[in-house]
């Protein structure tokens, strides 16, 4: 299920790539199945049409999905394959780091402290919005 928060500071067409793509990455999608059309998605999430089709332009930019005239939008096998990869190379650098801060001995609620800071960083969460 996608959710869009249109009080974010990411745009609402951003914010359904980025649900795409998690959904992709999680299996809940899988290559060659059929996403909603422009309509349906944006009558369900109560959108306007031309954000749908902004983001679906963007994930055909990004050969996530194709389009098949007369037919539909479909889930790239290539682009699920890229998403996987990025997540297998981003979760090798997370690794790496979390050796390092063993090696020097980081105490592990400094390394959750820092994951965390670094995680809010990355999605326009402040401080204050997580206390």
């Amino acid at each position: 299920m996608i959710n869009i928060d249109k009080q974010s500071r990411t745009p609402v067409y951003e914010q359904l790539v980025d649900a795409f793509e998690k959904e992709i990455i999680l299996g809940i999608r899988q290559p060659d199945s059929i996403i909603p059309s422009v309509r349906a998605l944006s009558v369900e999430l109560g959108i306007n049409p031309n954000t749908v089709q902004k983001a679906y332009l963007e994930l055909e930019r990004r050969n996530i999905t194709y389009s098949v005239p007369g037919v539909g939008r479909f889930v790239s096998a290539e682009g699920a394959a890229i998403l996987k990869k990025d997540l297998s190379e981003a979760e090798a650098l997370l690794q790496k780091g979390v050796e390092y801060m063993r090696r020097v001995e980081v105490p592990l609620s400094e390394v959750i402290r820092r994951v965390q800071e670094l995680y809010g960083k990355n999605n326009g969460i402040t401080e204050e919005e997580k206390q």
